[in-house]
């Protein structure tokens, strides 16, 4: 069983148009610099990308301040990929190998994301937990 030693939280809003005339090849260095290949898949198979570009930026950030209020703060947005699962729930996945440098890999971060009315809004809660 395991316990939790540490809770984290991060929330991001961001405008959608920020996003809005991205392209995926002209804007390439931009966009590879944030997302990874599987976000970028995702969201431009979308009628409107810019909402799920705004939104998993928003998740990036949220999961960032999430893990630092954890004192965890070696990560870029590359290391974070946030895609949906089977039932079109967002999960994250992190490239521990960055973020840990000798720490347990018992973190867990779990995502809401919400896109209305020209903004994107993400919700984070990364969970440290320990074995007992």
């Amino acid at each position: 069983m395991q316990e939790i030693k540490g809770l984290g939280v991060g929330t991001d809003i961001e405008g959608i148009g920020r996003f809005s005339d991205l392209d995926r090849n002209e804007d390439s260095i931009f966009l590879n610099k944030i997302f990874t290949e599987k976000e970028l898949d995702y969201s431009f198979s979308k009628a409107k990308p810019c909402q799920h570009l705004a939104a998993r930026y928003a998740g990036k950030e949220a999961v960032v301040k999430a893990l630092c209020s954890l004192g965890r703060q070696s990560i870029g947005y590359r290391d974070i990929e946030i895609l949906n699962d089977n039932k079109g729930i967002p999960k994250v996945n992190i490239n521990y190998g960055k973020l840990n440098r000798g720490k347990n890999n018992n973190l867990k971060v779990d995502i809401s994301l919400s896109h209305s009315d020209g903004r994107a809004l993400a919700f984070a809660v990364a969970f440290d937990r320990q074995d007992e």
